[in-house]
């Protein structure tokens, strides 16, 4: 279905909220709400911040597909849509100006709360938008059709979408095509993606890590929050490979990272810095809270069982972690002194017998 809407007789639902539904003689449509899932939003945020693509210079690789999607369906805007929290970005925009628009005028912002085409036939006929400043006032949308950005891992970063003055639907041919032009889109964030990323277990590379480390620093000055920033090793890792061998060795950090993932905020930055050394960043955290989630973590993994061709095994992990931001966002230390002290608490971890995570004073 390209419009992800239900049908009902008019009278048989009672609508919370003008904007979340469509008359249109005698029938109402009734759709979702764009409110969106905070784990969600966390994860497009992060990715993006991790693509490093937003606010950067035209590209043609994304240029082409807004080129395509206007020629080929004639209308006169096409967007590669890029969605934060408070904006949505234009990496590539054919026949309009303005680079981006604020997230509560966001058509994309609906879009992305589902995997097919969104469309929107005539906006002006849509409670949802019909009062909405890009409806009501320059570019004068009426057609909306966009498709969302879903990433390998699941999460939906933005739109290919095109829009028009005039209302029109959107045939099925012209979906196809929104689909395959979105598809290129991921295909060029995935190959970006692909140079920050460790390709085993999903974390950020470490070259990410420097990166992060500075928005983190200017994003706690800027919200006068703390931050942390931990150093995690796995115990006897090196044991694992030599007795169960080097895929099992592969299997358990998989395990790690997957299990990070599931214990800690959807916000938490994991780094694989070594082989089997991760880094962590840990937003709006004191360095006491970031040790009570990194406990609850250590222990989550240490009752994991993890499979090899006899059975299952257990594995634990140790670590080190500083306050990289005071409470009120100042920086304390240089990412590299604040390394330096996270690893010195993952020795101490390991001297006091491992499966521990230590805290540690960011000044020696």
């Amino acid at each position: 279905m390209l419009q992800p809407l239900r049908l009902a007789k008019k009278g048989a639902w009672m609508a919370a909220n003008r904007r979340f539904g469509v008359v249109q003689q005698g029938w109402r449509f009734v759709s979702v709400s764009p409110e969106t899932n905070p784990a969600e939003a966390a994860l497009r945020v992060q990715t993006l911040a991790a693509l490093d693509i937003l606010d950067t210079p035209p590209e043609e690789s994304f240029d082409r597909i807004t080129r395509l999607a206007s020629g080929a369906l004639g209308v006169p805007i096409a967007l590669v849509s890029l969605v934060e929290n408070s904006r949505q970005w234009f990496k590539s925009k054919t026949g309009i100006e303005v680079c981006e628009t604020p997230i509560e005028h966001s058509f994309c912002a609906h879009a992305i709360q589902r995997d097919e085409v969104f469309v929107v036939p005539d906006a002006a006929a849509d409670e949802r938008f019909l009062d909405n400043p890009l409806v009501v006032g320059s570019p004068g949308i009426r057609f909306y059709a966009g498709m969302p950005l879903k990433m390998a891992d699941g999460v939906r970063i933005g739109t290919v979408c095109v829009i028009d003055s005039k209302p029109r639907e959107l045939k099925e041919h012209e979906a196809q095509l929104l689909r395959d032009l979105a598809s290129l889109a991921v295909h060029e964030l995935e190959l970006r993606r692909a140079a920050s990323s460790d390709p085993l277990t999903g974390a950020w590379n470490r070259r990410m890590l420097d990166l992060v480390a500075t928005r983190e620093f200017a994003a706690a000055e800027r919200t006068m929050r703390p931050f942390s920033v931990a150093v995690l090793d796995i115990d006897h890792f090196k044991a694992i490979n030599d007795r169960y061998g080097h895929d099992v060795g592969d299997l358990a950090l998989v395990t790690f990272a997957s299990k990070f993932r599931e214990a800690m905020r959807a916000d938490d930055w994991l780094f694989r810095v070594g082989g089997e050394e991760f880094a962590t960043i840990l937003a709006g955290d004191s360095v006491d809270s970031a040790l009570d989630a990194l406990e609850r973590f250590r222990a989550a993994l240490a009752e994991t069982d993890i499979p090899h061709p006899g059975g299952t095994f257990r594995m634990t992990v140790s670590g080190g972690v500083v306050q990289a931001a005071d409470g009120r966002g100042r920086q304390l230390a240089r990412l590299s002194h604040l390394l330096e002290r996270a690893d010195g608490g993952l020795y101490r971890a390991k001297l006091d017998g491992r499966n521990r995570i230590v805290a540690v004073a960011t000044a020696p």
